[in-house]
């Protein structure tokens, strides 16, 4: 190697670890102009907007981020590094005890911003210590099974002004096919209801790695969107995990006739009404995992 060549690869280097340590050095400045966070009072039980929150960057109020009620964990997952819960090993304490979260947000600021800040704050007033680390668990791969898909094509309408979504006799959410994009999750009759007329397959293994608790991968092949019913029996899967989807985002489907007697579980529900297969397999996931926490965050 030349004596210039070597320069110039050590001038790189050089400018890649600066760069690094410069985006760091940014990130770790990024803090709320104000922000308060206070244990959750239990005189608030009855407080309706318990475990809700409202504002930060893309909503109505950007200038505000406010979350009532709130686990430490359940802030860390949906706001702080977007993982899915079964991506953090965490104590038992951060599930359970509450928090009620005020933040003032700097004008301008964008959803990655909004998201380093909340990181800053919680690991500064929870004095949070972490790591990353691979760990090999339990997925899916989500494929075609046999005799195809019984998902219709989406036929969902952006300029339709007809309702998205009907009920049943039954009690159940029928989605016309020249709808709206629509997508509803529900309980009925202790079913858990995934109903959508614009969804596409990587949206669905997305959604179902946050009912599963594990990592889900769209092997289908399948492009575009369909629609579609998926129920199951709640008490036959894993406790949900992800959040529900809403109409402004989600792709989706068309309902089509149920049967009210009690729904199959979750995956046999993915085969005998999607025509898929949710199949096992290994696999290596990222999991942060918070080494140690204090319960009472400092003062504000």
């Amino acid at each position: 190697m030349s004596g210039m060549l070597r320069s110039k690869l050590l001038a790189t280097s050089f400018l890649l670890i600066f760069d690094t340590f410069q985006a760091k050095a940014q990130e770790a400045t990024l803090n709320f102009e104000a922000a308060s966070v206070k244990p959750w009072q239990a005189s608030e039980s009855q407080n309706p907007q318990m475990g809700r929150s409202a504002g930060g960057p893309g909503s109505k109020s950007p200038g505000q981020f406010t979350a009532i009620g709130m686990s430490l964990k359940s802030l860390l997952f949906n706001y702080a590094y977007g993982f899915y819960r079964y991506q953090y090993a965490a104590p038992a304490w951060m599930e359970k005890e509450l928090y009620d979260v005020v933040a003032k947000v700097p004008p301008g600021t964008t959803r990655e911003q909004f998201q380093v800040m909340i990181q800053n704050l919680l690991i500064e007033r929870f004095k949070i210590a972490l790591h990353h680390e691979q760990r090999e668990m339990i997925g899916y791969d989500l494929v075609v099974a046999k005799g195809g898909p019984r998902m219709k094509t989406s036929a969902a309408d952006e300029k339709s002004k007809e309702p998205p979504v009907k009920w049943s006799a039954d009690g159940f959410p029928i989605v016309p096919d020249g709808a709206a994009p629509f997508s509803m999750q529900a309980m009925v009759k202790g079913q858990s209801v995934l109903s959508t007329n614009r969804y596409t397959t990587d949206h669905l293994a997305d959604t179902l790695s946050g009912w599963l608790g594990a990592p889900v991968s769209d092997k289908t092949g399948l492009k575009g969107n369909y629609a579609f019913l998926l129920h199951y029996e709640l008490t036959n899967a894993p406790a949900a995990s992800g959040t529900a989807a809403s109409a402004s985002d989600s792709p989706g489907a068309t309902a089509v006739d149920v049967d009210v007697e009690p729904a199959p579980g979750l995956l046999s529900a993915v085969q005998s009404q999607l025509g898929l297969k949710l199949e096992k397999r290994k696999t290596a996931v990222d999991v942060l995992v918070i080494d140690s926490a204090e319960k009472v965050p400092i003062e504000n």
